[in-house]
This record gives structure tokens, sequence and C-alpha cells, in this order.
């Protein structure tokens, strides 16, 4: 669908919520906490609305972002959007759609009962942002699956930039800030990235020296994993988080926010990249999704000694084969 046409029809609805123009324009103004003129321009189409503008919009005013789309496709599909970031040569609009995510998790911080919860067959993003090594393997596979394959960069040749780097910093540390974080771990999650890397040292992207720097990256996240564990709780912040070990493993990796503001939830894709989507009905879907993988997982945070023991034991047994 043509995201112009698509742009207009969410501008259609809120004017169809609120006829008035001063009215809509004061409310508009509350909402978001922005100028008369910066909202004058949204409505214009000279400024398009953000992800997390839209959000907050659909969800303060009951406006179906599904019936938004319907409006003009015929397809019923959920309104879910592939979101592509270059992180390697990253334009302005790339800078902005990592931003807008960290501005998602500033404006659930601010509801108490608010939660991230993260279903995931790889390390999220979130966990591991502090450390440096594991940070750049990710960025190396995503290059690798996703870059110019006719130039294929070793992980020793893989720069982030520093603007880049910063904000997915900044994102790690703003989703510690959520008041309740949930993580749920595909039981192979540490022996897929252990194969990973062995795949990548016989074909001579990452060396020897590089794998050794990798397992002790590794060696201190389940470190790090065990004292999360251990006090339930993210010791910079101090807000909740519940560990879990699904028994199944994930075909798909997904997370969502939840909040009295909005929600949002999102489909991971080609390692760095998401699926989103602001849809009462997918996340209906995804919550119910969530409910029964809790059902079948066991918790590894706080309780649960037994079995936080003998999977951390497991995992670093499964790291010291590299």
């Amino acid at each position: 669908m043509n995201k112009n046409l698509l742009h207009d029809n969410f501008i259609k609805a809120i004017k169809e919520k609120v006829p008035s123009k001063p009215d809509l324009t004061n409310k508009l103004v509350d909402l978001l906490c922005i100028e008369k003129e910066a909202v004058y321009r949204r409505l214009r189409g000279e400024v398009a609305f953000t992800f997390a503008e839209i959000a907050i919009i659909s969800h303060k005013m009951g406006i179906s972002l599904d019936n938004t789309i319907n409006s003009s496709h015929t397809s019923c599909n959920r309104p879910f959007q592939l979101r592509l970031i270059d992180y390697i040569n990253p334009q302005e609009r790339d800078y902005m759609m990592i931003q807008n995510y960290i501005d998602i998790l500033k404006d659930a911080q601010k509801d108490e009962s608010s939660s991230l919860v993260d279903c995931s067959n790889m390390l999220p993003m979130g966990l591991y942002d502090n450390f440096k090594q594991l940070s750049k393997y990710y960025l190396f596979k995503w290059i690798y699956q996703c870059g110019d394959t006719e130039h294929i960069k070793t992980f020793n040749d893989t720069k982030c930039p520093d603007r880049v780097t910063a904000l997915r910093r900044e994102y790690g540390v703003q989703s510690r800030h959520m008041k309740n974080s949930v993580y749920i771990f595909d039981p192979l999650i540490i022996q897929y990235i252990v194969t990973d890397i062995k795949h990548f040292n016989c074909i001579n992207l990452i060396t020897d020296e590089e794998v050794g720097l990798l397992k002790e990256d590794l060696h201190s996240f389940l470190n790090y994993l065990e004292n999360l564990a251990i006090k339930g709780q993210f010791d910079d912040t101090g807000n909740s988080v519940y560990l879990y070990i699904s028994s199944v493993n994930f075909d798909t990796s997904y997370w969502y926010i939840d909040s009295a503001h909005y929600h949002m939830n999102v489909v991971k894709a080609f390692i760095l990249n998401n699926i989103i989507s602001a849809d009462d009905a997918s996340m209906a879907k995804i919550k119910k999704r969530v409910d029964a993988l809790i059902r079948s997982s066991t918790m590894i945070s706080i309780s649960g000694e037994l079995q936080r023991i003998e999977f951390l034991e497991k995992q670093r047994m499964i790291v010291d084969t590299l």
C-alpha cells in the first residue's frame, strides 16, 4: 500500500473523530506534547506522524489502524510494517527509526504497570548492549545476511557508526527502565550462537582470537544473566525482571510493549530489524501466544534455583566448546 495514502487515511480518521479543527489541534498538542505549528505541519501532510505518535493517537482516540488500512486495501491482513534500518550506512530516517523505539520505551515508563515481554531465540538487544563483542557479533551477522553479498565483511572489518552505537546502547538502557520485563528464551538460545560462531570461524570470517573474545563475552553474559535471575531485578534501575526457559523451540522471535498509553507488538526479522504493529487484534494474538509459552516454560528468576543452576551450567559447557 502506498505510504502517502496510508498517512492520508490516518489523518482522515483523526478528523472524523474530532471534526472541529481548533479542538483537534488542541487535542493533538496535549497528546503529543508538541507545539501547534508542529501539529499543523502534520495535519497538512508536510511532516509524517512518527510511529510513536500514531500509536499514542490511535490508542487515546480509539482509532483502529486495521480499519484505516483496510479502508483503501481489500486485504484482510493485519497492519504490520516492516522497518528496515541500515546500521552501516544510515541516513537520518534510520536514526529516527531507532529513536522512535527509544521514545516509545520512555513514554511507556510513565505507567507503573507497563511491561516489556520478549520471546526470543537470539539474545535480546536490551540485555547484551553492554557486551561489546556480542553487540559487534550481531551487527556482523546482520551484515552477512542482509548486506552486500559480493563484498562480505569479516568480523574484524565490522564497524558501526558512533551515533548508531550510542542509540543502540540508549535503547538497552531505556528497556531496563520498564517497570516489568519478561524474557522467555528458546532452550537452545546459546547453542544457536555458538554454532554460528564456529561456522564463521571455519569460513575464516571470525579468527581464532576473535572466537576467544566472543567466548569471554558469552561467559560474562551468562554471569550477568545469573545475577539477574537470582535478584529478579536490574541492578541499574531496580525494576522487576522475570526470566523463563521455554520447553519448546521458537520458530519466530517477537516482543511487545504494553502500557496505559498505548501498546506495540513486534516480530523480529533479519537479526536487527522488526515488523511492527499497534493493532489490537494482533496484540491479543501475541499475548495469547505468550501465555501459552509461559505455561510450558520454566521460571529461573528468584525461584526455580535448581532449574537455574542446571540450565546455566549446561550453557557454560556449550560455550566452552568454542
